[in-house]
């Protein structure tokens, strides 16, 4: 059986205590999403908050769970053009170039949830009202977070309010650990290209054959921070393995780009569902126009489990 918990900051989807996660209303964050262990102890896969207060105050540094909309990653010196008009996004910048989007920090409604024998869920939802000058196109954001036995799914809904076309990427930026050192765990992709980036890390709309994580490779001592194509959506985008865990993510085709980072810590990776590639606005690689009163869907699922469930 399914329940859920909400107050006014917070929400917790479980399974009988074997699945759960923990979502803020600040951001829409995924901040836990854990398994019960054999010894009824909790394992939390997530690298998130120790509070929503926390969150608000500590986002931007890392940019933990961010909800990236209305672009993801980066736009080049925060400029681009959009039917025959210039534009400038400032909001937040790294390096001189616009970076994860708008509505990170926004704060959302929760506008509906329940539970049964089969699934707990939440939907949260936030408009963007035109607060940036630079992205002068209003929307609205809605999330809806669904456990079940198998996995936690996330299903973004993005509609355009305004009266004109949108340009529009929609991605997340969870950070997730198996636990002790990145140099621990190995990684297998369903992709064989990536992403060309300059210096700044901003794509240059260039692809380049990667097959490196085409098979099972361990991390150690390997620096990641790159985008990479899928090439189908038959079986996982991404498995990562650790001695005790495993976390698979099934990304619907709405999503075929994942951008992989490991920071320096190496005691996590952020491993991103992207709709778009990163300056999408600028070089078009999967940038989604919207039209006025248009919906578009974005959905990936998590899925958690321990190397022993795997065995069997």
């Amino acid at each position: 059986m399914f329940d859920i918990q909400t107050d006014n900051s917070c929400i917790i989807l479980n399974h009988q205590g074997r699945r759960r996660a923990e979502i803020y209303l600040f951001g829409a964050l995924l901040n836990r999403y854990e398994i019960e262990l054999a010894d009824g102890s909790r394992f939390n896969a997530v690298q998130g908050y120790e509070s929503p207060q926390q969150a608000r105050e500590t986002l931007t540094a890392g940019f933990h769970s961010a909800k990236l909309s209305p672009f993801a990653c980066r736009i080049r010196r925060g400029q681009y053009r959009f039917d025959g008009q210039a534009y400038r996004i400032g909001k937040h910048q790294i390096a001189g170039h616009a970076a994860h989007g708008l509505m990170y920090d926004a704060d959302f409604a929760l506008i509906g949830s329940g539970s049964n024998a089969e699934s707990a869920w939440a939907e949260l939802a936030a408009d963007y009202r035109v607060q940036e000058a630079g992205f002068p196109f209003a929307y609205r954001l809605q999330i809806r977070y669904c456990l079940t036995a198998q996995g936690l799914e996330t299903v973004t809904l993005v509609r355009n309010t305004g009266r004109s076309a949108m340009p529009l990427a929609d991605g997340w930026h969870p950070y997730f650990t198996l636990g002790g050192s990145v140099d621990e765990w190995t990684l297998q992709l369903n992709s064989r290209s990536r992403l060309v980036f300059d210096q700044d890390l901003v794509a240059n709309g260039e692809i380049l054959a990667d097959n490196r994580f085409a098979s099972v490779r361990s991390l150690a001592g390997i620096e990641l921070d790159n985008s990479f194509i899928l090439d189908s959506f038959d079986r996982p985008a991404c498995v990562l393995r650790s001695s005790n865990y495993r976390l698979s993510i099934f990304p619907e085709p709405s999503y075929p780009y994942l951008q992989i980072y490991i920071p320096p810590t190496r005691q996590s990776l952020a491993l991103e569902n992207l709709s778009g590639a990163p300056d999408c606005f600028n070089n078009g690689l999967g940038l989604t126009v919207l039209a006025a009163g248009e919906e578009k869907r974005f959905a990936t699922r998590y899925v958690l489990e321990t190397c022993e469930s795997e065995a069997a």
